[in-house]
């Protein structure tokens, strides 16, 4: 699997340029458009590119759903950084059931000891799943 990393768009987009021939790659940085098609253009054998979860799920769907039509998949790859989870699929169900009934966040907050913040990361990430299916 090549490998490329860097800080910045420009340095993976030129480093892209200088070609490859596996069919696996792994990118550092969001797969824009810009970056999806210099790897398109560039390798020939592409047919699978790896990115960070975190960034797969900044990708936008128009770039996903490019990939798909060409026949290349974008997968995440790695554990992601971060504290691991300890939230489970029950504890947002019950988040969803107090927000139904109109329990304020403050009040789920307290009761099932969760921080607010957390409960709003929840949620968000809850629809985003949603979105994608």
């Amino acid at each position: 699997m090549k490998k490329f990393r860097a800080s910045n768009k420009e340095e993976i987009i030129r480093q892209i340029r200088e070609g490859f021939i596996e069919e696996e790659v792994y990118v550092a940085l969001r797969p824009s458009i810009d970056i999806v098609v210099e790897l398109l253009e560039n390798g020939p054998n592409l047919s699978c590119i790896y990115c960070p979860p975190s960034l797969y799920n900044l990708t936008s769907t128009r770039v996903k759903r490019a990939l798909e039509k060409v026949g290349v998949l974008l997968n995440p790859l790695g554990g992601g950084a971060g504290r691991p989870r300890v939230y489970s699929e029950q504890d947002v169900k019950e988040i969803r059931k107090m927000q139904k009934i109109g329990v304020s966040i403050t009040r789920v907050s307290k009761e099932l000891e969760i921080p607010r913040r957390t409960i709003y990361y929840l949620l968000k990430e809850d629809e985003n799943r949603e979105k994608e299916e």
